[in-house]
């Protein structure tokens, strides 16, 4: 009689982002205007079902645990800090931020159920009516006079039944949608809907507080993860369908931050010893890249050697919840040892040389540098470097240097690697997977064999300088369109750059004869300058290795079935407007001739082209009465002719 159980083929949500599962949010909430979140949820149906409605809920999950030394106390507690609703996705498509607005901290978990969409609660024993006080967020009712509240002895089942507001079914005329069915119409409790069977992609968007907590998974302190909870409410006795997922929300640094600039020097003197300087490029540090550092090393004594140099995050964190605060804990993470060249191919008076650090790539074992919500978690990180010295007596001497550095998430650098976590549909637990593992960011590196370490060091300094220049760049190359402005300094005239500057107009077409070319056809190109560019590319061009093991790669069901999968390598990007065939900086176009063998070895057919050089320009062509007498027009068109010479 009733279909307790629902097939479906498909039932997902996905969200509308770059990255599989996750949200990127550049810059900390004063740096960022908005956290919109967007996505879908996929339903498949094989037949035709009867629903009330389909909610959607994101849940934001504070766990923490630790003990106090000092006390031999224990805490733990799960708290929630943020809560969206999307009370019927067949009718609305924006969600409501119950909880975790500005202003607001932290509720328990167990309280999730009571919370008001202003973000209070009621506790449970007796519910306050209109006239009553209000609960707030701490437990406490608001105390108000009392009163007489009058009710109708008529029992219910007495009542006309035409009072009742009618059951309504509404319909979906055609099978699947891609969008809100019923975004205009006004439902109530008493409506229900009845799906066809097929596809359906039903969207939903919120905008997130600026100041939400981002993710953290690998703190032993505590976690802060995401959740998104779908439900299909049926009939009565209809079994409902329930379907929750994890996601992550990252911040990464927002491209103008200072850390992104400043470098770090630690210069000091081991009195009667040494003297050492350590530089670091930057002080932003991207998780599961290689940091390039500067060593200089002046000795004082005689013979010291350098033995080995070692390398280490030092992580230091803390929580506090309201009063509460816990100790600062502190934990190394990341123990190598550096590479250091030989020192008896060293100048003796001064050591100076290059080495890396490889941050760890695993968010279980390094976390981010954050500070969420008024104290609520704080990770500060520092590098710690230890030179060991061998004197010349045998004994081994350490001295140490501490960079204080910002530890950060970015998607342009590195691979980095996060834990997976699997939902519970019933009880909405997270359960951790030691055996899976999830690929947040990966950066592909295709390296060119045979090459000399000379060769091999300067590509290592080009990534790097490549990643320091994607993670601040903020706005997007201009339109193609807009090439007609560029305005193009002709070094042959006498006047200065600053001069042509004042003296140009930014007109399209006719500023500048340099500025964009006429060209109505094919053969209008100029010739020399297009066979210099594709000489260039040729010779730069070079063949990419593609790696068997990767491309014979079989995809899983949920590789198969994700949409939003980008591992794959990406298209080029598209060549430069310096690289398009355009003329060269003075303006001139050379003359090319080009001797085609005839029947007759006495006759010779040239192919020549019109220069539209300056008047003071140099024409490399010997034949001076073939060109055209207008080739010092302005003009910028070049034209092919086919010239002959008669038999004398």
């Amino acid at each position: 009689m009733f279909n307790h159980h629902l097939s479906l083929a498909l039932f997902d949500i996905r969200l509308k982002s770059n990255h599989k599962d996750l949200v990127l949010i550049k810059g900390n909430d004063s740096e960022v205007e908005s956290v919109p979140l967007e996505g879908t949820v996929k339903l498949s149906l094989k037949e035709d079902i009867h629903v009330k409605k389909i909610n959607l809920s994101l849940v934001g999950e504070f766990y923490y645990e630790y003990m106090d030394k000092a006390t031999k106390e224990s805490f733990l507690d799960r708290l929630c800090i943020l809560k969206v609703d999307w009370n019927n996705l067949l009718t609305d498509d924006t969600g409501k931020v119950v909880f975790g607005n500005y202003g607001d901290t932290t509720v328990p978990m167990y309280k999730l159920k009571n919370i008001k969409p202003n973000g209070e609660y009621n506790t449970g024993f007796n519910t306050p009516s209109p006239g009553s006080g209000s609960v707030s967020a701490s437990g406490t009712a608001t105390p108000t006079r009392p009163q007489n509240i009058r009710t109708k002895s008529t029992p219910i089942f007495f009542k006309d039944k035409e009072q009742l507001p009618p059951s309504k079914i509404l319909k979906i005329p055609k099978s699947g949608v891609d969008g809100t069915p019923f975004k205009d119409v006004q439902t109530s409790s008493t409506h229900s809907f009845l799906l066809p069977k097929g596809n359906y992609n039903l969207p939903f968007k919120v905008y997130l507080p600026t100041n939400v907590p981002e993710t953290i998974e690998g703190l032993p302190l505590g976690t802060v993860l995401y959740k998104l909870q779908c439900n299909i409410e049926r009939g009565r006795f209809e079994k409902s369908a329930n379907l929750s997922k994890h996601i992550r929300i990252v911040r990464t640094l927002h491209p103008q931050n200072l850390n992104l600039c400043d470098s770090i020097d630690v210069n000091n003197t081991w009195v009667g010893k040494i003297q050492y300087n350590v530089h670091m490029g930057r002080k932003g540090v991207a998780i599961g890249s290689n940091i390039p550092i500067s060593i200089t090393l002046v000795p004082m004594v005689k013979g010291l050697k350098l033995k080995a140099i070692h390398g280490c995050l030092v992580e230091h964190y803390h929580s506090q919840i309201g009063q509460q605060r816990s100790p600062e804990f502190e934990r190394l993470v990341g123990k190598q040892e550096l590479e250091i060249p030989d020192t008896d191919k060293l100048p003796y008076e001064k050591w100076e040389f290059k080495t890396h650090y490889k941050v760890p790539e695993q968010l279980k074992k390094v976390t981010q540098s954050c500070e969420i919500r008024d104290g609520m978690i704080v990770v500060k990180h520092r590098l710690r470097i230890g030179i060991q010295l061998k004197n010349s007596g045998g004994h081994v001497s350490e001295l140490r240097a501490n960079l204080p550095v910002f530890v950060y998430i970015s998607a342009n650098s590195g691979k980095v690697v996060g834990r997976h976590y699997d939902v519970d549909n019933h009880h909405g637990t997270f359960q951790l997977d030691y055996q899976k593992e999830d690929l947040l960011f990966k950066k592909e590196s295709h390296q060119t064999p045979n090459l000399t370490p000379a060769d091999s060091e300067s590509e290592d300094e080009s990534d790097e300088s490549e990643t320091e220049d994607l993670d601040r760049d903020e706005a997007a190359p201009p339109l193609y369109e807009k090439h007609v402005f560029d305005k193009i300094f002709d070094m042959n005239l006498p006047q200065t750059p600053l001069e042509q500057f004042r003296s140009q107009q930014a007109s399209p077409l006719h500023s500048n004869n340099n500025s964009s070319l006429d060209v109505s056809g094919y053969f209008d190109i100029p010739i020399a300058q297009a066979l210099e560019n594709n000489l260039k590319k040729k010779n730069r061009a070079q063949t990419p290795i593609f790696d068997l093991e990767y491309m014979s790669h079989i995809p899983s069901y949920t590789e198969a079935l994700d949409g939003n999968d980008d591992d794959g390598v990406g298209d080029d990007f598209a060549p430069t407007y310096s690289d398009s065939g355009s003329e060269n900086v003075s303006g001139t176009t050379t003359p090319i001739r080009i001797e085609i063998p005839s029947k007759n070895n006495n006759d010779k057919s040239y192919l020549k082209t019109k220069s539209n050089s300056l008047p003071h320009s140099k024409s490399l062509s010997t034949n001076k009465s073939s060109l055209d007498p207008k080739s010092s027009s302005p003009s910028v068109k070049s034209r092919f002719f086919l010239h002959k010479k008669k038999d004398k």
